[in-house]
């Protein structure tokens, strides 16, 4: 044998560097057996692959299960069906009119709300020197994510209110029972549309207050109706539901007009706002609507009507009564 050969042979490489030596019999069966351990690592590694599936499996199938079902209410006999539209033009466009503020308004509402539902009634507010009847026209229509709501209050006039140094707000509200059971809860939800006018010009300065009904105020220590920033106090809401407005006033004749986009969801708002309508969902909900004229401080006076009849000082949470307002989000092709 030669030297290569013996220096490499397996049996001497053993003594040389101390990494082989001849097999003893139960070390030949440890090595057969060890082939068989790839098996489990194959069996492990096809267990991760089922996990990671199964999860993902979870995570996007189960939500599909737990995720409430679409609200589809029937609508009723008699019920007010708000029609798909948009103003036209659009309120943004509205917003953009330069005119003379002491010219005639810039925009006719029954135009720029052409296709919507139109709710015809007169108001009847009692003031200081006597009645202030006030035909009205209240407009309502609505796209996928907003609910447009338009009025024209022809003879509102200034708010009686008023003094050599205030202006306050001639307001209409619009309450909705969100879940129509005939029994307001919290918090259902409502809008506020404050305009402050000034005479002998159309340009008014517009508020919005979010309205909920509250179980308990600690203020009246009742349920009522509250803005919501009053009731998140002095946490501010995340936001407003309103998207855009816009109001003038002719003062020849006393009218005010307005056009406003409210959100029909704002996820953000929902703890203290039930409306929260999903695309998809057709709800029928109670709705009254009253037209009145703002207090010293902010607050509301005694100067209030109602469609179909006035709801305020808000001592009762019985809502059976209300008329019924219909919004399809099912079809947009309605």
């Amino acid at each position: 044998m030669s030297f290569w050969k013996k220096r490499f042979n397996p049996l001497l490489v053993y003594y040389s560097f101390g990494v082989a030596r001849p097999p003893k019999d139960n070390e030949k069966m440890e090595n057969n057996t060890s082939k068989h351990r790839i098996i489990p690592k194959r069996i492990l590694l096809f267990v991760i692959l089922f996990l990671i599936l199964g999860i993902s499996l979870f995570l996007i199938v189960l939500p599909k299960f737990l995720t409430p079902p679409l609200r589809i209410d029937s609508i009723p006999s008699g019920a007010y069906i708000v029609p798909w539209m948009q103003p036209n033009p659009s309120i943004s466009i509205l917003k953009q009119y330069q005119s003379n503020p002491y010219g005639p308004p810039p925009f006719n509402v029954d135009s720029v709300m052409a296709n919507s539902l139109k709710l015809s009634m007169t108001f009847n507010i009692t003031v200081s020197s006597g009645s202030r009847i006030i035909p009205s026209t209240v407009y309502l229509g609505h796209d996928m994510d907003y609910l447009y709501v338009g009025g024209e209050f022809r003879g509102m006039g200034l708010n009686p209110n008023n003094d050599a140094n205030t202006t306050l707000a001639n307001c209409m509200s619009i309450f909705f029972d969100v879940d129509d059971n005939g029994t307001l809860s919290f918090p259902e939800a409502g809008s506020r549309i404050l305009v402050f006018v000034y005479n002998d010009t159309w340009a008014t300065n517009g508020l919005y207050d979010d309205l909920l009904w509250t179980d308990y105020d600690d203020v009246l220590q009742r349920a009522s109706w509250v803005p919501a920033e009053a009731y998140t106090f002095p946490k501010a809401p995340a936001g407003l539901t309103l998207a855009s407005g816009f109001a003038e006033y002719d003062n020849p004749t006393g009218t005010l007009t307005f056009v406003i986009a409210r959100f029909l969801r704002y996820p953000s708002l929902d703890k203290i706002n039930a409306l929260q309508m999903q695309p998809g969902e057709r709800w029928v909900m109670g709705f009254v609507l009253e037209l009145s004229f703002g207090g010293s401080g902010g607050g509301m006076s005694n100067n209030v009507d109602g469609w179909p009849q006035t709801i305020f000082p808000f001592l009762s949470n019985d809502s059976s009564w209300w008329p019924k307002l219909a919004i399809d989000l099912s079809n947009s092709t309605a």
